[in-house]
């Protein structure tokens, strides 16, 4: 799997991340989300919104894809702070954020989602641990 950085669009990709947030990037990788979009996505333009971060640059659900590109919110010195991340914008994932990729009228997606309990986030998709 690739998780290196798009130059165009201010996205810096899961090894950046990872630099700080180890135990969290670990636990992602134990996802569906690390993996998803790495098989046969490529001829489906309209699943790379989903399947991929960054359109197509960064394969998988990687952070940015629900915090937001992360170019201006990544230095130490931002991050240590959360309401300066938010400003620079660090997003904290709602239930909205995934609605935006699950329970889409995409054939085959077309199911009922339930947003499964913060306890079961380290199972679908990631620790909280920083």
């Amino acid at each position: 799997m690739w998780v290196g950085a798009s130059l165009l669009t201010g996205y810096i990709g899961a090894e950046r991340c990872k630099l700080c947030h180890r135990a969290v990037f670990e636990s992602w990788q134990r996802t569906p989300h690390s993996s998803t979009g790495t098989v046969g996505v490529e001829a489906e333009e309209r699943c790379l919104s989903c399947h991929t971060s960054d359109g197509a640059a960064l394969r998988g659900v990687q952070c940015e894809a629900c915090h937001g590109s992360g170019e201006d919110y990544w230095p130490a010195e931002v991050m240590i702070d959360p309401e300066k991340a938010s400003m620079a914008g660090l997003i904290r994932p709602t239930e909205a954020t995934c609605r935006r990729c699950h329970g889409s009228d995409e054939p085959d997606h077309a199911r009922e989602f339930d947003m499964p309990p913060e306890a079961e986030w380290t199972r679908w998709v990631h620790s909280r641990k920083p």
